[in-house]
């Protein structure tokens, strides 16, 4: 992304953070773009640490450091999210983040790592990412996490998009799946994918599974694109 889409990005109301747009996406044909949907992210409370979520590129350093330089610190959002799309956790992270977007949903930070999004963050969160979406142009959006489906429907009322609704599907990992599909008025659509927040009781190999079938073409052409 260049600086002035960035300006694009800063004008959207309620955007804390800049997403993170890999160097190839743009140049993607629809069918191939993939945003994936982070949840929150979370300060210690401590002065350095929210000095440094306040800066609006934060987003984009927690994917180069975590999904990309794979410095997990302890955590498993990420190994888990390579495996449930991909089997492993051993591909160049580097191509696969280059043709991807990342967007963190909830657009203030928790307090602590127990903290957790109220119903307004959830609510609220709703209009950036549809305006993130507008710019974007994603085909599919994967979410980690489910709660955030639970508003869209309501949401969705104020804006110039519409759903058909939220469908419950496989139970896995103590979580259903959700999937909805989101069209705007002027007739283009994006299929939303929610699964398990990957950084809990995960059973990748299960959600891999759910995947392939959910989104089989992205899954296939990524990999092509890792072989390459």
């Amino acid at each position: 992304m260049d600086r002035t889409t960035d300006s694009r990005f800063l004008e959207i109301k309620g955007l804390k953070w800049l997403p993170w747009v890999g160097s190839q996406f743009d140049s993607l044909d629809t069918q191939n773009k993939l945003l994936i949907v982070g949840e929150s992210h979370y300060h210690d409370n401590t002065p350095e640490s929210i000095e440094i979520h306040n800066s609006p590129t934060f987003t984009r350093e927690v994917i180069e450091e975590l999904a990309i330089e794979r410095w997990y610190y302890g955590t498993k959002i990420f190994p888990n999210l390579h495996r449930a799309l991909f089997r492993n956790d051993d591909f160049d992270s580097s191509t696969f983040w280059n043709l991807v977007s990342f967007y963190n949903f909830i657009q203030r930070p928790m307090e602590t790592n127990k903290g957790r999004p109220s119903y307004e963050d959830f609510y609220s969160g709703w209009f950036p990412f549809l305006e993130i979406m507008k710019l974007l142009k994603p085909k599919t959006c994967l979410f980690i996490g489910t709660s955030a489906a639970n508003l869209l429907a309501n949401a969705l009322q104020e804006t110039e998009y519409s759903t058909e609704g939220v469908k419950w599907e496989d139970y896995i990992s103590n979580a259903y799946a959700k999937t909805a599909t989101v069209r705007h008025s002027e007739g283009t659509e994006t299929q939303l994918i929610f699964i398990r927040h990957t950084s809990q009781i995960f059973s990748w190999a299960k959600w891999n599974e759910y995947l392939q079938k959910k989104m089989p073409h992205e899954l296939s052409w990524f990999s092509e694109q890792l072989q390459t």
